[in-house]
């Protein structure tokens, strides 16, 4: 059984999101080994400047082998991530959520073979896929 994980993207500066998910490692430019992959990655041409004209803070390393630089710091980035993987509630409609939108529905004339469901269940046998 192959399990999908859900895409999420964060925004590494103001012109460059990347997804999440695939993200393997983050470093910070003020390591040697950092620098050193940047480098070697700009000649090998897989390196995105995420930065543009802003110093470099971070450096992200995606499971594909690119390598993308940022000028967030590892702490800022790691708090997108989180923010990315837990629902947030729009402060204007507390019904709508980043993924999902809730509808009240009601029935005015019910029909009397209507079956109530007390729970609803979003589990997924296994024998179904």
């Amino acid at each position: 059984m192959a399990y999908q994980i859900p895409l999420r993207y964060i925004k590494v500066s103001d012109n460059v999101a990347i997804c999440a998910t695939r993200i393997v490692a983050m470093m910070s430019t003020q390591t040697r080994q950092a620098r050193e992959t940047m480098k070697q990655e700009k000649i090998n041409k897989n390196y995105v400047n995420g930065s543009g004209r802003l110093p470099a803070k971070t450096v992200i390393v995606l499971d594909n082998g690119t390598v993308v630089s940022s000028p967030l710091s590892i702490a800022i980035l790691m708090q997108r991530i989180e923010k990315s993987n837990s629902k947030s509630l729009a402060p204007i409609n507390g019904r709508t959520t980043r993924r999902m939108r809730v509808y009240d529905v009601i029935d005015e004339e019910p029909d009397e073979n209507d079956v109530e469901f007390k729970d609803a269940s979003t589990d997924i046998d296994e024998e179904e896929e």
